[in-house]
């Protein structure tokens, strides 16, 4: 590994045209190209550690790179990895200007330039395709890609169009590696040599994959080239553009593993977009091609897109919260002859998570001994650095070494191993030892809502910026805060469902099979009753007409009978008219009041409601006024139950009055006087009536 403490950012740029490939402008004012360009890498920014050498079908300015890089140049770059660049037969744009898909494999460093060139370049020309336009030279041609054979093919092609419009064309070199296409089973196929399996990745470059159009003949192909390549290659003007790229692919359903590179033809210092430095990539592993594929692997985790990765910014803004290195140092007394920490110095990675090791291997001692120079609170809970172990007092090895932090910051915090934490002082690491892991989780369940929950509760309450925390010291304090009148809309809308449920366990009930028997059994049941009753109906009585005297006295009767239950039922609608008003007065004098209460309530809850926002609103310029308004105007309730009140009292007054000489006392006089009459008649008339 080029970095002991692991994976790191650093930037990648995976295509670089050195001056020896077609286009190339590092030969400014004058000066030798390769001079420039060497100067120009050497130059580039420290964190710019990957270069993917890139001259198209060509392998020479990867293999002079690496001379340069062995006789002691470009120190700076960890990396040189050979790319090819081919074109791709499927074209994109429209039939006046074809776009070509242009194809590139990233070969690892493991493999050597003439592998390359004898065992992949040179098994490609077996089968090729010359663009659409400039079939008719096909027949003429048929070599090697060389550069002399590629000039002769540009030759071919600027001759078969017309002289007046060759001065649109490029050099003969340019010209014939543009027109000169490949199908992608030939690529793949050549990159079947034994020499090549797990030692290249593929990319395709998106501005020319994009020009290809969607329609139904293509669609199926064109998903296949991008999903087909393990990476996507943009150079891009800025960040922003990247992010629109990537989200393009996204949307579309396809491989957006996208990698931006530099692309560069000119030194850094021509503002053009494709110069050397210009790139936007960078990349977490291991500068070896190994790294590279891990990034392939796991694209979202350790490929970023912009200026800077977010943690190196976190690192940048709060050095004095992230270590650098740890260093022990052996002190000459107490003397100790034993091998233990023989001035070593370990770099700490900024992403440090985990530290794996055999048992024995001095995990455990490491820890404890960061704990300890960064005044961890958890001292009793050490593992290595106890007096049953490393400080035993019998010989207290502790003694003979002392350790110190470098934070990122350049400041260094050293101990002597027998040190003990200064409880007075900031607590620097957070560090939860495997005793006291295990001591929690052990616990019972009761024990482990207490301790262990407290102590997680803690660690994410010390992540809460201090602005959010309300002023409060625990996070269920912050939690209660926060969620206090979400908790009382939840507990009002639980209410309001329960009674919601209980409707509809009633109804559901009264759905059943069971509910609709018992309803129809009772209705059988008062069928019965009724047929019963009728059965007992007595038997009618004839009226008696035979004896005129008492035909001529019973109609005399019954005529003042009549008359006398006409009155009573006149009497009867009179008082059942005064107990409907008064009823229906008592009912809405009721209403009324309950309103009243309501009302009242509503009041006292906007009274609170304002007590509790007050200290909610300071600080807010805002009024409570301004947010919540009620109006409440009792006045037509109160004439309303005035008017009712007097209209109730007159009805009771009538019905005092029934009761002493009203239409009651007259209704009981009428009916006393219908009992004498019916007694005047003889037995069958009293028999008739009674019937």
């Amino acid at each position: 590994m080029h970095y002991p403490e692991g994976s790191c950012w650093r930037r990648w740029d995976l295509h670089v045209h050195t001056p020896e490939s077609m286009g190339s402008h590092y030969g400014v004012g004058g000066k030798d190209p390769w001079d420039v360009f060497l100067a120009g890498l050497e130059a580039l920014p420290k964190d710019i550690k990957v270069i993917g050498v890139n001259d198209y079908i060509f392998i020479n300015g990867y293999r002079r790179l690496r001379e340069e890089k062995d006789r002691g140049r470009i120190e700076n770059i960890d990396l040189l990895l050979p790319v090819i660049e081919l074109r791709l037969d499927k074209f994109g744009g429209s039939s006046g200007h074809l776009s070509r898909v242009n194809y590139h494999i990233i070969f690892s460093d493991a493999i050597p330039p003439d592998v390359i060139e004898q065992q992949f370049l040179n098994a490609l020309p077996r089968r090729y395709e010359i663009s659409p336009p400039y079939a008719g030279v096909a027949g003429q041609w048929h070599a090697l890609p060389t550069r002399s054979s590629l000039e002769e093919l540009g030759n071919l092609i600027i001759a078969s169009v017309p002289s007046n419009k060759r001065h649109q064309f490029r050099g003969p070199l340019e010209e014939g590696f543009n027109n000169l296409n490949f199908s992608l089973e030939v690529v793949q196929d050549a990159l079947r040599h034994h020499y090549f399996p797990g030692k290249y990745l593929t990319s395709i470059g998106k501005t020319e994959w994009s020009s290809v159009k969607w329609d139904d003949h293509t669609i199926a192909e064109k998903k296949h080239l991008i999903n087909s390549s393990d990476l996507v290659f943009m150079s891009a003007e800025d960040p922003e553009h990247l992010r629109k790229a990537k989200a393009s692919l996204e949307v579309a359903g396809v491989n957006n593993r996208l990698l931006d590179c530099s692309d560069a033809h000119h030194p850094s210092s021509v503002g053009h977009k494709d110069r050397l430095g210009k790139c936007f990539t960078w990349v977490k592993a291991d500068t070896a091609f190994i790294g590279l594929k891990y990034a392939v692997l796991e694209y979202e985790g350790r490929v970023y897109l912009g200026h800077e990765p977010p943690k190196l910014q976190r690192v940048r803004e709060s050095t004095t919260r992230y270590i650098n290195s740890l260093t022990f140092r052996k002190e000459s007394t107490p003397p100790l002859d034993e091998i233990w920490f023989e001035n070593a110095s370990i770099k700490l990675n900024k992403d440090l998570v985990a530290i794996i090791g055999n048992k024995g291997s001095g995990k455990s001692a490491l820890v404890d001994v960061i704990a300890l120079l960064g005044n961890s609170k958890q001292e009793e809970s050490f593992s290595f650095l106890r007096e049953t172990r490393f400080r035993d007092p019998r010989h207290n090895k502790a003694l003979s070494f002392s350790a110190s932090l470098k934070w990122e910051n350049g400041t260094v915090s050293p101990k002597n191993l027998n040190d003990s934490v200064d409880r007075k002082t900031v607590e620097q690491v957070k560090y939860i030892p495997q005793h006291f892991l295990e001591a929690l989780c052990n616990e019972m369940p009761g024990g482990l809502e207490t301790t262990f929950d407290q102590e997680v509760k803690k660690v994410i309450f010390s992540h809460v910026p201090k602005a959010d925390r309300l002023g409060h010291g625990t996070i269920d304090e912050v939690i209660s805060d926060r969620t206090g009148a979400a908790d009382s809309a939840i507990s009002y809308l639980k209410n309001e469902l329960e009674g919601i449920n209980d409707v509809i366990v009633d109804l559901e009930y009264k759905s059943t099979k069971e509910y609709r028997e018992g309803i129809q059994n009772l209705l059988n049941a008062k069928k019965e009753e009724l047929e019963a009753h009728e059965k007992q109906r007595p038997a009618e009585i004839k009226k008696p007409e035979n004896d005129p005297d008492q035909k001529e006295q019973l109609e005399k009767i019954s005529k003042e009978i009549a008359q006398s239950a006409s009155k009573i039922q006149e009497l009867h609608e009179e008082i059942e008219g005064h107990n409907s008003t008064y009823t229906r007065c008592v009912r809405q004098v009721v209403n009324i009041d309950k309103l009243l209460g309501l009302i009242t309530v509503l009041r006292r809850q906007v009274e609170s409601l304002k007590t509790e926002s007050m200290p909610l609103l300071e600080g807010l310029d805002i009024d409570f006024d301004s947010i919540v308004k009620v109006s409440i105007q009792t006045t037509p309730l109160l004439k309303k139950r005035a008017a009712i009140e007097e209209i109730r009292e007159t009805a009771a007054s009538l019905q005092r009055a029934e009761n002493e000489e009203g239409p009651v006392f007259k209704a009981n006089q009428l009916a006393e006087k219908i009992r004498v009459l019916e007694l005047q008649l003889d037995e069958p008339n009293k028999a008739y009536h009674h019937y």
